[in-house]
């Protein structure tokens, strides 16, 4: 039971994702040329949806199954797309709340025990079943329920700011709509809600609004600046590249008013947990060791600490 207590040792808000950084340089200029990676391209639908865009395919049906749960009732109201992203992005603010994730080995149980899931779809998980997550599972589970509606979505893997105004490790999500590309970020936008009305702050934003508290590519490589080797740029600029957002969406929808998701019972979760891996456990038996792809992508260019 021991691995099972870790996952309920915090469920307290924060305002950042990670431990802070240093204090924020001065804002960089937006990228104006696309980043040369992108979401994988649409594939043949492996859940159609209403709207008649194919689903992207996932390699975990489970955690599929999971998004196309909660995309099926958004797609079936046959919106126009900025009201699709928008649905969803809503669905987030109101049903996950901000806490460390649980569950993240749930997948064992629901399928081949022994295939760990990729990152994007295993962070995604705790949002999606449980109502839970930090931001990198909003971000993920942000992406992964676009890409079930037929839409490009990438994660992002960078920093913002802080209440204390130290940057912290961050995560968010990009999507492309009408062959652009826009910063989504509901986790801080949760954050953000007064008087129970989203304002849509970080919704369908640009590089350079989201500048002033965020950080990732070149901006994030600027950030670190000597701190980090040459390889550990070269990793920002490639392997966590995000394709340039050169303007925001308009008009920006007006403000909506949300139920934000009350804390959640950890005894209840633990339960829910502990059900289905016995269920699982009877019939199968204990399934071997394996490794979780739940490590956010930052913390392989993030240098040490200073001691």
């Amino acid at each position: 039971m021991k691995q099972f207590a870790a996952l309920f040792l915090s469920l307290l808000l924060l305002a950042g994702c990670g431990a802070p950084a240093k204090p924020p340089p001065p804002a960089p200029e937006a990228a104006s040329e696309p980043a040369a990676s992108e979401a994988p391209p649409r594939a043949e639908s492996v859940a159609p949806a209403p709207s008649g865009r194919a689903a992207l395919p996932l390699e975990n049906a489970w955690i599929a199954s999971l998004a196309d749960g909660i995309a099926a009732p958004i797609l079936a109201r046959e919106l126009p797309p900025a009201e699709e992203i928008r649905a969803a992005y809503l669905w987030l603010i109101e049903n996950v709340y901000f806490a460390d994730p649980v569950g993240l080995d749930a997948w064992r149980y629901h399928g081949d025990p022994d295939a760990p899931p990729p990152y994007l779809e295993n962070r995604a998980l705790s949002p999606l079943r449980f109502g839970v997550g930090s931001c990198e599972d909003f971000a993920a589970a942000m992406a992964v329920l676009l890409r079930r509606m037929g839409y490009k979505a990438q994660y992002v893997s960078g920093l913002t700011i802080s209440v204390e105004g130290e940057f912290v490790d961050h995560a968010w999500t990009v999507v492309q709509l009408d062959g652009k590309w826009y910063h989504l970020d509901p986790q801080l936008e949760q954050n953000v809600v007064k008087s129970g009305r989203v304002s849509f702050r970080y919704f369908l934003r640009d590089d350079r609004t989201m500048l002033a508290d965020h950080r990732w590519g070149e901006s994030l490589a600027a950030y670190y600046g000597g701190a980090i080797t040459p390889g550990q740029r070269e990793t920002i600029l490639t392997e966590l590249a995000v394709p340039a957002c050169p303007e925001a969406y308009v008009p920006t929808p007006a403000p909506a008013e949300v139920s934000l998701p009350g804390r959640p019972d950890p005894y209840a979760l633990r339960e829910t947990l502990d059900a289905e891996r016995e269920a699982w456990l009877s019939e199968h038996g204990p399934p071997g060791p394996v490794a979780l792809n739940v490590t956010p992508p930052i913390y392989a260019v993030m240098p040490e600490p200073p001691k």
